[in-house]
């Protein structure tokens, strides 16, 4: 705009000096001309900026590497080709705290709606945010913009790309040596043990009444029975490791989980998953598909942290180690002096992301370190836990 506006003074200057020379009518018509367009073309741009209306939307969610693009759904007047309308916006990585600044730049056509497209970068997992305040729209001439108001937050969850992974496990997880422990949060089908007792609803069994009971209180008692309790597998992730390590190794840290997780659910392994947040270890159960995606959402909301994750020393220093018979640790980071502390009271397997072109094991830390590389993604893996 400035560019325009300094051809338009020079023009200008050339045109008064031209009619100083002359003083012809001829040149005074065509000063006055190049006076009163640009005013008239800035007045009409306004006119047609405040009959302007401006929709964007895009998925509520997609994977990494998907093609997906942000709608902006335009409605003005029709007519004014000429004009350029130009859109800032700012894009929001939630997991890795990072702004990017990106604009739309478009020539609305005759047509009164029209759509335009905007491509998004989904390479990094996690909430991502599109944030636009305002429009800009410049005259024929190019020497002045107006500018309106527009305050939009669109927000889309991508998911990691999940790593065809098949679990084979050296010896298949027990519960306890000592029998079967049942979960003391959740009723299941085991009429072996007794979960609890409720007043019976319609829709409920006529075989789980409590019939000896019930002529006691004289009201009808439906029996809850517990589940098996299988809890003894965890997979810890770590987010950690943003600015020492690149934001896409963390990011396929994130993929490698939900894979490793969907991957012991259907070897019917109930398990459990833990992560620091907050400078807390929380731990949420898999049992479901539901399970799975209450953690792949509760993932994509967190942030990666800067330096080290604690994770392996807070889950020791609670004494969570007892309560597991295997431990499978994913991370882009490793520090081998807390893994080989742990591995000496339960078993341990981490898995590794590495920008290598082939996958390859290592056993020297007295651990078993898995490494798996990006090479062919949607190739299988077998890995042995």
């Amino acid at each position: 705009m400035i560019r325009y506006r300094i051809y338009y003074g020079i023009i200008l200057v050339l045109t008064v000096l031209l009619f100083l020379w002359t003083g012809t009518a001829q040149v005074l018509l065509l000063l006055l001309l190049l006076s009163v367009f640009p005013l008239l073309s800035v007045f009409l741009t306004a006119v047609w900026m405040y009959s302007l209306k401006l929709e964007t939307v895009m998925p509520a969610s997609c994977m990494t590497g998907q093609e997906v693009s942000v709608h902006f759904h335009i409605t003005k007047n029709p007519g004014w080709t000429a004009r350029q309308l130009v859109i800032p916006l700012t894009v929001y990585y939630r997991m890795f705290d990072r702004e990017e600044s990106a604009h739309l730049s478009v020539y609305p056509g005759y047509s009164r709606k029209q759509e335009f497209l905007l491509p998004v970068e989904t390479d990094l997992c996690g909430e991502v945010e599109i944030r636009t305040s305002e429009v800009f729209c410049y005259d024929v001439f190019r020497l002045f913009r107006i500018r309106k108001t527009f305050a939009d937050t669109q927000k889309m969850m991508i998911c990691p790309q999940l790593f065809p992974i098949s679990l084979l496990l050296s010896q298949r997880p027990k519960s306890r040596e000592t029998g079967d422990i049942y979960d003391e949060n959740v009723s299941g089908n085991d009429a072996a043990e007794i979960f609890d007792l409720r007043s019976y609803q319609e829709g409920d069994s006529i075989r789980s009444v409590h019939w000896k009971l019930s002529s006691k209180l004289d009201r009808l008692l439906v029996r809850e029975f517990s589940r098996p309790s299988s809890f003894d597998t965890i997979v810890l992730f770590s987010l950690s490791g943003k600015g020492a390590v690149a934001d896409r190794r963390i990011a396929q840290v994130a993929g490698l989980s939900i894979s490793v997780i969907e991957a012991l659910l259907k070897l019917d392994i109930e398990h459990r998953v833990g992560c620091m947040v907050n400078g807390r270890l929380l731990e949420f159960p898999v049992c479901s598909r539901t399970d799975i995606r209450k953690v792949r959402d509760s993932m994509m909301g967190m942030r990666a942290q800067e330096g080290p994750d604690h994770i392996i020393q807070t889950f020791m220093k609670a004494g969570r180690q007892f309560h597991y018979t295997k431990v499978i640790y994913i991370t882009a980071q490793l520090f081998d002096e807390p893994l080989k502390m742990l591995t000496a009271q339960v078993s341990l397997t981490v898995i590794f992301p590495v920008e290598g072109e082939e996958d390859y094991t290592d056993k020297n830390g007295g651990y078993e370190l898995l490494a798996l590389s990006e090479k062919n993604p949607e190739q299988g893996r077998y890995i042995y836990i």
